[in-house]
């Protein structure tokens, strides 16, 4: 098949690397120890997900499937104390890479969309993310139905330094769910017949490590 969506493993590390290292390497907002977003043990208790056109990978998502508290906080840099309160498991989406000729196709809603019906395949009620203020796709995330938290301490424990003020996001599936799908379909409706997934989503693992 020549564009597709696939779950990925340690095989692909090096493909997996050399896109976050190269979105990464220019990200604004923040910085990072690009060494640091290499293929961990994290990953392997994760969920990696990309995108592949003629046998190469162009992007990618990472989804940790998190059961408990304190490893979600130490994960996000910030306590749990927003007006929320979370069913868990939850899902959290993070090391988002598209490679720079390709950031036009609508690959991080195609991967973002595959990864809310994974979600709702198991019984996934909250769906979570953080970036820095400013993202691209902040204005996306809220009309796709995603509540908006302030991170008021910042990134500045782990490998990353937040440069800007720090917003932590949740999607509420039994709410928004049907929104955001919708949301993902009528944005990149040529993505979505471009790119097929026609795997089995995987059984669940739960993440461990940061």
């Amino acid at each position: 098949m020549k564009n597709r969506i696939l779950f990925v493993n340690r095989q692909r590390k090096v493909e997996i690397d050399a896109l976050r290292m190269q979105a990464y390497a220019k990200a604004s907002g923040f910085s990072v120890d690009l060494t640091t977003l290499k293929w961990a043990l994290s990953d392997d208790e994760s969920f990696v997900m990309a995108a592949e056109t003629e046998g190469q990978l162009i992007a990618t998502m990472r989804g940790e499937v998190v059961t408990e508290v304190s490893l979600l906080e130490q994960k996000l840099e910030c306590p749990w104390d927003f007006p929320l309160k979370l069913d868990m498991p939850i899902l959290l989406l993070s090391r988002a890479a598209t490679l720079s000729s390709y950031r036009s196709a609508g690959l991080n809603l195609i991967l973002r969309y595959w990864f809310l019906r994974f979600a709702i395949t198991h019984n996934i009620n909250f769906v979570l993310g953080t970036f820095v203020t400013g993202s691209p796709r902040e204005n996306t995330l809220r009309e796709m139905g995603y509540q908006f938290f302030d991170n008021k301490l910042g990134w500045q424990k782990s490998t990353y330094r937040s440069l800007f003020p720090v917003t932590v996001v949740a999607l509420d599936i039994r709410t928004q769910g049907k929104k955001a799908l919708r949301y993902c379909l009528d944005h990149a409706p040529n993505g979505m017949n471009e790119y097929v997934f026609d795997e089995e989503f995987p059984d669940l693992r739960i993440i461990k490590n940061l």
